[in-house]
């Protein structure tokens, strides 16, 4: 399950990312056979998912439980067909020359169903690989047919900075280009799904205040706090133009705030429904966390951006994104110690106090 569905994500996000098209380009403007360019692509993203990524998550986990040849051999399997399921629904979702793709949409979620129920029904393990390799040659059969020009598609979010020059919004553009990115509103999206879930989860530790716990989680929105490690044209612009940095960076944490606030919010109503005693302090702390958190990330991305990425997959995946959040949850663990208001408020205002006066000294 877990192999499956992390190689399937990580393959996903490569094939989506907005890199690619740089790298693609001269590529493309080389003679070539549909097939073989196909297929050299999917098996290049495969190699670069299942080395880097796949791996060492396998690693970890036989790292720490007894392991036999067998399955091995099936989680290398399981990896494998998630790439190539991966690489065949990018095909019947990008491929223009399906005017009808949506009557795929019912295929993809059949397809998504039979693969992971027979991961939890099937106990016979030569019937689970029977239908692992069934999976495998669909995806090689839709790939015969795939245009190999669906893998190429421009970078549509550096367009944003066209489209926005001359409002004078950076805010404007922050938005655009979360809008355009879908797996970047993909991921705040699933924030808000595990924020309406977590109460169910840290509401069974009676005694304690875990509601801070729950809003220092809910920062981990990696795509939102990398946004000049992602365009260092845009990073280069900011550093050049003289008064920009400041007025960028204000922007720029009032956005990630906004995003933040909007999954603590999800939380508090989800914590509301479900167990009650949703009071002012509670509001005031998800606030203050949102806030700090905004400002830790800027803080971080400005001083600390991240430099040689291949795609974005290695920015998502950077050991960096812990830093806040780890940060945050100490925060909350201090707050969640005291039951007094004003040490809620003590605690979160001198470290945002701290960054403030750091980030008006660097910039």
């Amino acid at each position: 399950m877990t192999v499956t569905a992390f190689s399937m994500g990580i393959m996903w996000q490569t094939l989506n990312s907005s890199e690619n098209a740089d790298r693609l380009t001269g590529l493309f403007m080389l003679p070539f056979r549909n097939r073989e360019m196909t297929f050299s692509i999917v098996l290049a993203f495969t190699s670069y998912t299942l080395i880097t990524k796949t791996f060492l998550v396998l690693a970890l986990f036989f790292a720490v439980h007894e392991w036999s040849v067998l399955q091995i051999v099936v989680s290398l399997l399981c990896a494998c067909n998630g790439c190539f399921t991966a690489a065949a629904w990018y095909s019947m979702t990008n491929e223009a020359l399906f005017h009808w793709k949506k009557k795929f949409v019912p295929l993809v979620v059949l397809w998504c169903g039979a693969i992971f129920a027979s991961i939890f029904i099937v106990q016979e393990m030569k019937i689970f690989c029977f239908i692992v390799f069934t999976s495998m040659l669909i995806s090689f059969l839709r790939l015969l047919k795939a245009d190999a020009y669906v893998f190429y598609h421009p970078a549509s979010a550096k367009l944003l900075i066209k489209h926005t020059k001359g409002t004078g919004s950076i805010f404007l553009y922050m938005l655009r280009y979360l809008i355009t990115n879908k797996n970047y509103l993909l991921n705040t999206a699933g924030l808000c799904v595990i924020a309406g879930v977590m109460p169910l989860i840290l509401g069974q530790f009676e005694g304690l205040n875990v509601i801070p716990m729950g809003f220092a989680a809910l920062c981990l929105n990696t795509p939102i706090c990398i946004l000049l490690s992602c365009d260092p044209s845009l990073e280069q612009a900011v550093r050049i133009l003289p008064g920009q940095a400041k007025r960028f960076c204000t922007h720029y944490c009032f956005f990630i705030f906004s995003v933040n606030m909007t999954v603590n919010s999800v939380y508090l109503i989800s914590w509301q429904i479900w167990h009650g005693c949703i009071g002012s302090t509670e509001i005031i702390t998800a606030f203050l966390i949102a806030l700090q958190s905004a400002i830790l990330s800027v803080l971080l991305e400005w001083l600390c951006p991240i430099r040689n990425w291949k795609i974005e997959n290695d920015l998502w995946h950077h050991p960096r994104k812990y830093i806040v959040p780890l940060i945050m949850l100490f925060i909350a663990g201090l707050i969640g110690m005291w039951s007094v208001s004003i040490w809620v408020l003590l605690c979160i205002v001198i470290a945002e106090v701290l960054s403030l006066s750091l980030i008006v000294r660097r910039i």
